[in-house]
């Protein structure tokens, strides 16, 4: 089955609808929508179509919500299916967290969408205060 990326922004919310099958092939279409995110806050991905997802496509996606969040921009995946449910639940079956759940590696496609706010929000702010240093060591001295 082909891959389909059906997007939607709605102000500072982007809508992603992935259709298909997830893997090495489609990570493309993944990087595409990175470059589309200036003035996004949060992501919002429904996995209802994705029907299959192997590990390279786990991995991209895992990659993915990586990137946002380093940005400062929620993400969040609903609807999963079965079949890319059950590869996550085998993944985190195979590497144990050491300590909390947070540390399970699909941890960030499972998350809430209070979770994925609130991790977005310190690192927004954590952006914003190394910023902010930046821009006072940078100003010139006053006597």
């Amino acid at each position: 089955m082909d891959f389909r990326l059906m997007t939607r922004r709605y102000g500072p919310t982007m809508h992603l609808t992935p259709t298909g099958e997830l893997d090495l092939e489609t990570r493309a279409a993944l990087d595409e929508v990175q470059a589309r995110l200036e003035g996004v806050a949060a992501v919002a991905c429904d996995m209802r179509h994705l029907t299959f997802m192997d590990v390279t496509g786990l991995h991209g996606l895992t990659a993915f919500a990586r990137r946002l969040g380093a940005r400062g921009i929620a993400f969040f995946a609903y609807n999963w299916q079965p079949q890319p449910r059950n590869l996550m639940d085998l993944v985190d079956r195979l590497y144990p967290p050491a300590g909390h759940d947070r540390n399970r590696p699909t941890h960030l496609l499972r998350r809430s969408l209070q979770d994925s706010a609130d991790a977005a929000r310190a690192m927004g702010a954590a952006l914003a205060q190394q910023d902010a240093a930046r821009r006072t060591a940078d100003a010139p001295r006053q006597r």
